[in-house]
């Protein structure tokens, strides 16, 4: 799209200071300089020649153009441009973009552009013309023309090739918009693209053309321009076009009618050609106008400021753009006197001021801010403390004068009064670790006066602590070191200090868990936390043991209580407490008895356990312990199980150990014992009945029953817990009277026997059983006959023995 020249002004002046910019400007760039320092010979006059330099620009109303060749600098990348175009299209033009700022072309103002593939820029856009063979690559005829498609739809020639951006993975087309106003520049540069046809895709072109605000100027650079002689000749066309295709500025053998053609490191430049659009003025230092060549002679006397301003005037837009730049010159004699820098000073000694210039003729006059200091006429001048001021000496030999001065200042050195104080905050778990290190302000200075001196803090990293963060400064870790700082108001005149802030761990103090004790050795309770500077108090029920300061307390039987110690040692504090109980140790008195029933098969076997409470308790008072009846020795000590409530207990076999535990009412003191309980069986027999052969005295027979009938009497029971007597009747067996002895003398041929079996531990309890012993006599056998048969050949061997029987027994 185009529009026409602007009626009218549209814009007010805009003034700049110079530099405008920071980027790296290029040739067609605005800029005005005045130049370098300038010194003039006070003894010819003090007068010298200054020079200005600036671009020079000029109506672009017109259709007229200069073409020069430049120098080859490039003053921006080839690659890397911020608008890719075209990555994988070959002779097509890109979508239509605006220009960020008003450009001037052939009379018209431009602000649409698009780029083709084959090295072209056009200003006369068409948004809908963006697809493949849109930018057409035959180039036969040179510029300008408005006939060859290639040729007539393009404004700028970079050059114009047959370039094909889709047979690389690296090559770049592409644009961007650089710079601040006045001096945008719009870059777009081919980078390494190849040229088209399969024997040269080998041949890599590189070239830019950039487009100067306000200047309207454009350049061309050329890195890289092969030709391929085997497509179209090498046909390329280099140069500017308007939109009608019937202009063209064509650098000399760069049109198409001079290919091939090749270039390497070549730059061009098109300028507009008008009236000049810029006016350029010489200002002194009151600001009047002195002069409107680049070159003016000025005089001055000592020194003078001198500016040169130039004002471009854009006739595309109206636009004003002002720049200035600024030139010291110094009217110079042959002789300079030097005092050299300022001086700051924390010290009271005295400052040597050298002001000889070295020059024979010369007069010396020293003043102090502005006054003359009287007699001080020497070519040197000592400033003694605490003179501060600007000091300055006026030299001259009557046609040259020279001027210098120096500021001297003693500055009041300020000292640590008093070394600041280590600081300290409990780590409690409550209080937070934040230190006021202002605390230190007041030491640090002592007499000093405050209002003459800051005070800095800086952390262990050298970090500044911003007030008022000195005030509430949150410790980093447990420990950091913190330098001061006591300085003048200059900064220069400065005292350090350190000193350190702690975030104290609080004592970690455990006297364990309460006591309970049924012992009277003493507990003894520590609190030693190993820190030399902690002191100890111990309490007992609140009140304070007088002279308990030790990190040990020892606690003597029956002092219950609960026992406290305090830990200071002046930044914590901590206490911790314990209860200590001496409970009384209770004692089986006497051992309880075995205890026993007897099985007689109707007596249950049920114990009363209770008997035994009176022996294990003795004199102890019942209502400071109780005894409970357990059936294993762990559940006695863990006093757990024990036997219910009346402690009536039933016996699952023949004996049983029960355990006893003697306890105080805290539960925490305990003695055990135990003791057997046996359900003693009552039974007897059965003994089988016997029989005697009287071996001696007719009628009589000694019975050894022990070794006869105890063990059937017993039936299985043990000999050492149970006990065998044999009576006569059944009334001294029941009655346990008239044990037979042992052996018995049994008479007559049978008597009944009764056996009783009664437990050796328990008396009463016993069984009876009773068997029959019969006595029977001794028989005699008498001698019998011999019996005798005859053989007789035919007569079996048979004998009837019994006929021996009555010889046998005789007269039994």
């Amino acid at each position: 799209m185009k529009n026409n020249f602007p009626k009218k002004i549209q814009y007010i002046i805009l003034v700049l200071l110079f530099p405008i910019c920071s980027f790296a400007q290029g040739p067609g760039s605005l800029f005005v300089d005045a130049g370098p320092p300038a010194t003039a010979d006070c003894a010819s006059g003090g007068c010298v020649d200054i020079t200005a330099t600036f671009l020079e620009t000029f109506d672009t109303s017109g259709s007229n153009y200069e073409v020069n060749a430049i120098d080859y600098a490039p003053p921006f990348d080839f690659d890397n441009l911020a608008n890719p175009l075209n990555p994988n299209i070959d002779d097509a033009w890109s979508i239509a973009d605006t220009l960020p700022f008003d450009f001037c072309f052939f009379g018209n103002l431009e602000t649409q552009f698009q780029v083709g593939s084959n090295g072209v820029i056009r200003f006369d856009v068409n948004p809908g013309d963006t697809g493949p063979f849109s930018n057409n690559y035959e180039v036969t005829e040179n510029l300008p023309n408005n006939t060859q498609e290639a040729l007539s739809e393009a404004n700028v020639f970079t050059p114009v090739h047959d370039i094909d951006p889709t047979t690389s993975s690296t090559e770049q087309i592409g644009y961007e918009v650089l710079g601040v106003f006045p001096n945008r520049v719009l870059v777009v540069s081919y980078f390494e693209v190849p040229l088209y046809s399969n024997n040269c895709s080998n041949l890599l072109a590189t070239h830019m053309a950039v487009f100067y605000e306000f200047s309207n100027v454009i350049e061309i650079y050329i890195k890289d321009k092969p030709a391929c002689p085997t497509w179209q000749n090498g046909a390329a066309a280099l140069g500017i076009q308007n939109n009608a295709g019937t202009a063209a500025y064509v650098p000399p053998g760069r049109n198409t009618s001079d290919s091939p053609w090749i270039a390497n490191n070549e730059a061009w430049s098109f300028s507009p050609v008008g009236v000049p659009t810029y006016m350029f003025e010489w200002l002194d230092a009151s600001g009047a106008v002195i002069g409107n060549t680049p070159t003016i002679n000025v005089c001055v006397v000592g020194a003078e400021v001198f500016t040169a301003r130039i004002t471009y005037t854009n006739t595309c837009n109206g636009e004003t753009v002002i720049l200035t730049s600024d030139v010291l010159v110094t009217s110079d004699a042959t002789f300079e006197v030097e005092l050299g820098g300022d001086i700051e000073t924390c010290s009271s000694d005295s400052i040597f001021l050298d002001g000889d210039v070295g020059a024979a003729g010369v007069t010396y006059q020293w003043s102090l801010n502005g006054v003359l200091i009287v007699g001080a006429t020497d070519p040197n001048y000592t400033v003694t403390a605490p003179n501060s001021g600007t000091y300055s000496v006026f030299v001259s030999d009557g046609l040259c004068d020279d001027l210098d001065d120096v500021i001297v200042t003693f500055n009041p050195q300020p000292v640590i009064a008093n070394q600041p104080n280590n600081l300290f905050i409990c780590n409690d778990g409550v209080t937070p670790g934040i230190f006021d290190l202002t605390v230190n302000s007041t030491p640090i200075l002592g007499a000093q006066d405050p209002a003459s001196f800051v005070i800095r803090y800086f952390d262990s990293l050298g970090a500044e602590i911003i007030p008022p963060l000195d005030t509430a400064y949150p410790i980093t870790g447990s420990l950091e070191v913190v330098t001061v700082r006591i300085e003048d108001h200059s900064g220069e005149c400065f005292a350090l200090a350190t000193f350190q802030i702690e975030f104290v761990d609080n004592f970690s103090l455990d006297l364990g868990l309460d006591i309970e004790t049924c012992s009277t050795s003493p507990v003894v309770l520590d609190a030693d936390t190993g820190d030399p500077s902690a002191s100890y108090q111990w309490s007992l029920n609140g009140v304070i043991i007088v002279g308990a300061i030790n990190p040990t307390y020892s606690v003597t039987a029956p002092n219950s209580g609960a026992y406290s110690v305090l830990v200071s040692d002046g930044v914590c504090d901590a206490v911790d407490d314990i209860n200590i109980t001496f409970n009384a140790q209770p004692i089986v008195t006497d051992a309880p008895n075995d205890l026993a029933l007897c099985n007689d098969g109707t007596t249950p076997g049920v114990f009363d356990l209770t008997v035994n409470t009176v022996l294990v308790l003795g004199s102890q008072d019942p209502a400071l312990f109780f005894v409970t009846y357990h059936v294993s020795q762990s559940d006695a000590d863990a006093g757990i199980n024990d036997i219910p409530v009346p402690n009536l207990y039933t016996v699952t076999g023949t004996n049983e150990v029960i355990y006893v535990r003697i306890e105080d009412v805290s539960g925490t003191c305990n003695a055990t014992d135990n003791f057997t309980i046996e359900f003693l069986l009552a039974a007897a027999g059965p003994i089988a009945n016997f029989s005697l052969c009287d071996g001696g005295v007719l009628g009589t027979e000694l019975i050894d029953f022990p070794n006869t009938t105890d063990a059937e009497a017993l039936n299985g029971l043990s000999p050492t817990e149970y006990e065998v007597t044999y009576h006569i009747s059944q009334l001294d067996a029941d009655n346990d009277i008239n044990p037979l002895p042992v052996p018995y003398n049994i008479t007559g041929p049978s008597e009944v026997i009764y056996a009783r079996v009664e437990n050796s531990i328990t008396a009463g309890c016993f069984a009876t059983a009773n068997f029959v012993v019969n006595l029977s006599l001794t028989p005699i056998a008498n001698p019998p006959v011999d019996l005798f048969q005859c053989d007789f050949g035919t007569t079996a061997g048979v004998f009837d023995l019994t006929v021996n029987d009555a010889n046998i027994l005789g007269t039994q």
